[in-house]
């Protein structure tokens, strides 16, 4: 299931900012989620392959009408022989076979009755339904991976922000302990503790730079274009509280796929007819017209006739019959499959669903914690100007603070994920888009 890698995704990102505890950004140029989405849409190969697939079903569809469309063939010939052979008939010299000879020739064909090919043509229908509703959620699938790999970069970004003040905070404390130590007002254990801390916070500092780095890499990649100036953080609406009842009809309603399974169960089944129908049999209209420059006996150098053609293949070794049980059992396996698919998306509403409401309580206590974190951050450092708290104290208050600020990160983008995780689930795209964008 496509939900399984998605949490599995996010799972490896979110483990990325846990192990962490360069520099920021500087280009002028901001991009929103909206931009980025389109830009993937319109560069990454996965849209000219939804196109290219859709415009494979499209030929394939044509090509099963064209079976009851007539046939035109042209053919023209031109021999030259040893020599010429001629017979007097009758006191005139008649020319059997030229030494040059042409001829042409036109046929036309044409099925007047087929019962094969309707059930083939109405496969091609379904089948032809079913790829445009795929291609459309393959570009839909690559704007959710768009907007997982945007959320992951402004939540390491978030972190790196973090990062850079803990450094800063810690580099001001190793000064403020040297004056004390050479002052006599701390001891030396003081001292090697927060060089401890600054050295710390520069190697996360520098971890969380090189992670930043391989996101918007990773986003860079999807999107087809660099990404080198600043994300715009878009603006969320809190989730309308809707009931699991309501949730599962948006669900039927959105996910499209659904009916893409069914169209391609519907193939399966009309592919399956077709060998069942072998044994009725084909009527088919020909039509010749014929011209050469060797009138022979007969004197004439065009002909033309036409006729019915009556085919039926009464008995082929039961070649039809196997090949109707193996797609008459392709046709089973597709409607289990679509069968399993709705259990399917029942279960990823309910996942998603709850694993928003977590990460929405998560969010809630992550906050909380970072402003209390703050909060004795504040204090702490007060009392330490005013030498009422060590510079253990204060470095363990700024410790606190990043990895409060840190875990604030984490959450924020666990929220975005599941929010994202659920509109997919529904069938929605990661935001609005045109029609126009929407469609492959």
């Amino acid at each position: 299931m496509r939900f399984a890698s998605r949490a599995a995704r996010t799972t490896h990102l979110l483990g990325g900012l846990l192990l962490l505890g360069g520099t920021g950004v500087l280009a002028t140029e901001t991009l929103t989620l909206r931009a980025a989405i389109e830009r993937a849409l319109a560069s990454n190969e996965i849209s000219g392959i939804a196109a290219a697939r859709l415009e494979g079903a499209s030929a394939l569809r044509r090509q099963a009408i064209a079976q009851l469309i007539p046939a035109l063939t042209l053919s023209a010939t031109a021999t030259r022989r040893a020599r010429e052979v001629t017979r007097r008939i009758d006191g005139d010299e008649v020319t059997v076979q030229a030494r040059d000879a042409y001829s042409s020739q036109a046929t036309v064909e044409t099925p007047l009755f087929d019962l094969r090919a309707l059930p083939l043509i109405r496969a091609a229908n379904s089948g032809l339904a079913a790829q445009t509703i795929e291609s459309e959620e393959l570009r839909r699938a690559l704007a959710f991976d768009v907007a997982d790999g945007f959320f992951a970069v402004l939540s390491a970004e978030q972190f790196l922000a973090a990062a850079h003040r803990r450094v800063e905070v810690a580099q001001q404390t190793v000064n403020d302990s040297n004056l004390r130590l050479e002052a006599g007002l701390a001891n030396r254990n003081d001292l090697t503790r927060t060089q401890l801390e600054l050295a710390t916070a520069r190697l996360q500092a520098t971890q969380a730079a090189n992670l930043t780095t391989s996101l918007r890499l990773a986003l860079a990649y999807l999107i087809a274009s660099p990404v080198e100036g600043e994300l715009v953080s878009p603006e969320t609406e809190p989730p309308v509280a809707l009931n699991r009842d309501e949730l599962m009809a948006r669900a039927l309603v959105g996910r499209r796929e659904i009916t893409a399974l069914a169209d391609r169960a519907e193939e399966a089944r009309q592919f399956a007819l077709a060998p069942r129908l072998g044994w009725v049999p084909r009527l088919d209209l020909r039509g010749l017209y014929r011209w050469t420059n060797e009138a022979g006996l007969s004197g004439r150098e065009e002909d033309w006739n036409f006729g019915l053609d009556l085919t039926w293949d009464v008995f082929d070794g039961g070649d039809r019959a196997a090949q109707a049980a193996q797609r008459e059992a392709l046709a089973r396996e597709a409607e289990l499959v679509l069968a399993r698919r709705q259990r399917e998306v029942a279960l990823e509403v309910d996942q998603a669903s709850a694993d928003l409401a977590t990460a929405t309580a998560a969010l809630e206590q992550a906050s909380v914690q970072r402003d209390v974190a703050r909060q004795n951050v504040e204090e702490v450092t007060e009392r330490f100007l005013n030498g009422l708290a060590t510079a253990l104290e204060q470095t363990d208050a700024q410790v606190s603070a990043f990895e409060a600020d840190a875990e604030m990160a984490r959450q924020g983008f666990a929220s975005a994920v599941a929010r994202l995780s659920l509109e997919e689930a529904l069938g929605a795209w990661p935001i609005p888009l045109d029609a126009a964008e929407e469609a492959p």
